[in-house]
Parts: structure tokens; sequence; C-alpha cells
């Protein structure tokens, strides 16, 4: 593993690279305070070199390195056993890690785009939450916190586009089995709402979770057709794949629980339209999972686990009609279409609200983002301000308020409201 980071890196900081080649990077460092004191110290330096070989074949790689303190948002040194080998960071002592977070050979073949290697890919369009973002699995350790840039996994693929006169259409093949990075028990974020419903006092063992490592049969298979139709921006989706959250069975035994996560496969088939009206821009997305796990109140035949199909969809308004101001509203809704007593409510609704606002010709931006989940009225508050004091220097200010019930999606992390600063240097 070592002697591939070091192949990496020297391709990474040019010097096996010949010809023209244009290098940028990020110097960035984050900083922020609960009520408890330091919570966290962040350093990284990301360095991005293109590479063009004659007009249709480019090489990009981005190498991360990031030393994060105090020690508390991965206590110790993490194996990150949800990520594949050929995914997973560096580390380098239990603060400082080396990440490969891309490295691509892009093809160019006239009506058709070929891009092979580690990536990220985005689908849909929606603000704090997401719907048809599912290519790529998510970092959680600083819970959905960090932007999504930043917190995507990129993964190893085979992305192809094919360009049409109606259309282009898009092909993966994933082979990289990486799934989401959950944070380990004593992490800032670590997920402490209860999974599903166990009897009091009875003793509990946690195996292992068990990832799908098959370099065939475990691959993702993924495609998107998108046109442009009376002004409608549209996506045709499909993604044949394991969900990147484990579903835990629960297993009654004499001794007391035993507690499996294992990956499950679906079926998601999804859609997305956006068009602009004026003043306002109308989002949506669809998606419908054929096969969604969820754990059940009272099952004992199924390890507290039920199959249900779903069906999640997000509507957004966007609204510029004043100089230097933006405001945006989403809802997001996902519904279990079979009977069952979940432990989840079969209906469950989250609502978003946006506003940012432009001061001094740009150079400071301001913003505030609500998302408040509907049915347990918890909910989570972010504000922020960005100047630019430079045109490659910029400090940030920043505030995280968590509201609600301990055993809640945003309440459970009540006592980790933040505020912090950063800032960013660009290379």
């Amino acid at each position: 593993m070592r002697g591939f980071f070091t192949l990496v890196f020297l391709f990474s900081t040019g010097i096996l690279h010949a010809g023209e080649l244009e290098t940028t990077g990020i110097i960035a460092t984050d900083h922020s305070w609960s009520k408890d004191g330091y919570q966290k110290s962040k350093f990284t330096a990301l360095i991005e070199n293109a590479q063009n070989f004659g007009a249709n074949v480019s090489f990009t790689s981005i190498v991360r390195a990031q030393f994060i303190g105090p020690d508390s948002l991965e206590p110790g040194q993490f194996q990150q056993p949800s990520l594949a080998p050929l995914s997973r960071r560096l580390n380098i002592s239990n603060s400082l890690e080396l990440e490969l977070r891309e490295l691509y050979l892009d093809i160019d073949l006239r009506k058709a785009h070929l891009r092979l290697g580690k990536q990220q890919i985005v689908w849909g369009q929606t603000d704090g939450l997401k719907l048809l973002d599912l290519i790529n699995p998510q970092d959680f350790r600083e819970f959905i916190l960090e932007d999504f840039d930043n917190s995507r996994i990129p993964t190893w693929m085979v992305n192809f586009e094919m360009f049409f006169d109606e259309g282009d259409l898009q092909l993966l093949w994933i082979p990289d089995t990486s799934m989401h990075s959950l944070p380990g028990p004593g992490s800032t974020y670590e997920i402490t709402a209860p999974f599903a419903s166990l009897p009091p006092g009875a003793p509990i063992q946690v195996n292992p979770v068990d990832r799908p490592n098959r370099l065939i049969k475990d691959s993702d298979v993924g495609l998107r057709f998108t046109l442009f139709r009376a002004g409608w921006d549209i996506t045709l989706n499909y993604l044949y794949h394991y969900d990147d959250f484990p579903v835990v069975h629960a297993l009654l035994q004499p001794s007391g629980i035993t507690l499996m996560p294992k990956y499950e496969r679906t079926h998601t088939f999804g859609a997305s339209a956006s068009n602009a009206f004026g003043e306002f821009v109308l989002r949506s997305e669809f998606v419908i999972n054929t096969d969604k796990y969820v754990n059940v109140l009272d099952s004992p035949n199924t390890q507290g686990i039920y199959k249900s199909s779903e069906l999640a969809y997000a509507l957004g308004v966007d609204w510029s009609g004043l100089t230097d101001t933006f405001v945006s509203v989403q809802v997001f809704q996902s519904r279990l279409l079979d009977e069952a007593r979940y432990t989840r409510d079969k209906t469950d609704t989250n609502i978003t609200l946006l506003l940012r606002r432009n001061f001094l010709n740009e150079s400071l931006s301001t913003q505030i983002l609500w998302l408040y989940h509907l049915n347990k009225h918890d909910n989570l508050l972010r504000i922020g301000a960005t100047y630019e004091l430079t045109s490659t220097l910029q400090i940030s200010v920043y505030g995280d308020i968590f509201s609600g019930g301990a055993d809640e999606l945003f309440g459970q992390f009540g006592s980790r409201d933040q505020i912090g600063f950063k800032l960013q240097l660009g290379i």
C-alpha cells in the first residue's frame, strides 16, 4: 500500500511527468470550538496536476494531505474497513493522513469521452441533503457539515459518455466496493441514535461489517441519459448497486443479541428535471429503490429487517429576484411502499431553506442554511460568511447549531454545536 502511494505521489508532484504540466493547489486551515472547548483543528494541503498528451488525451491527479487534531473526529488510527484497500487513506500517524483523492485518464473520442480511474461523479443538484447523488460514498466523520466535494469518497471506475443529437448517454462500471465511512465509537460525530428497538439490559455483541469485495460480482453499474427539451434539463438514471449504509441484522441467542452489519443490493431508478421561469428555477428529483432494507420493531424471523420498495423525491424552488440575493426552498420525502412496523416513520420528510446574500461587490458572501426534520422536529441551522481578502485568499466564519431529541437525526449532536473559522489560500 505504501509503495502504491509512493508511485502515485511521484506522478502527482510532476516528477515523472513530461511535457506541458499545469499544477494548482489549496492550502487551508479550519478550527472550531464547542461548549466543551476546542473541537477541531484541521490543516489541509491539496495538489492537483493536469497533464495533456496531445489534443485528445489528458491525465489528472489530486493528492490531499490533512492534519486533524485533537484526535477526536476519528480517535486512534482509523482502519477504514468500509473502504476498498486501494481507496483507503494512508495513516502516517493518528492525526496525519495522505489521500489520493482522484487519479484518472481522459480520452476524447470525438462523439464520445472515456474517463478511467479514481474519480467523483455527481448526479442531481440538491443542497444540504442528497437524493440522486449516490454514485460515490460519503465520509461522515464530520456528519454532513463538510462540503460534498470534500466529503465524497472518490472511487475507481470506468466512466464512458456518448454524445448524440438528442442527448447524452453515460455508462458506468464501478468495481470499487467502497461504502460510506461512518465515525467509530468515541468520535465527535459518532452516530448514537438507535437503529432498532432492542430488549433493555440484554448483552450485545457487534460483529465486524461484512463488506462485499468480489471484483466483478460486487461491482456497481449505472447509466444516465441527459437531454434538453422545451427549456427543461432532464435526466433518466439507473444504478444497480449496494446501499452504502449497512443494514444491521439482530440475531437473538440465549447468550444475548448479536448485531451483524451487512450491505444489501438494490436497483435504483431515478429522474430529474429543472427549468427556469424568469426569476424562479424549479428543480425536481425522483427515485425508486426496489429493495430498501429497513429495521422493524418486532419480527423475530427476519432478524429485525424488512425489505420494502421505496419512493423518494426532492422538489426545489430557487428565487433570485433581488440583486445579490438567492433564496432556495426544498422538500425531501421518502415513503416506504410496503406495510410493516418500521423503526422509522413510513413517510419521512425533511425541509431545507437556503438564504444567500452578497455584499461589497461580491467580496463578502453570507449564507444561512436550515435543515428541518418534519417528523421529529429536530433540525440543523448553519450560518456562515466568507470574505475574499485577495483573489486567492479568503477567510470564513461559521456556526452550526443542532436541536432536537437525543434519539433523532440532528438532535443526537445537540452537544456538538460549534463556531469556527477557515482560511484558504489558492496556489
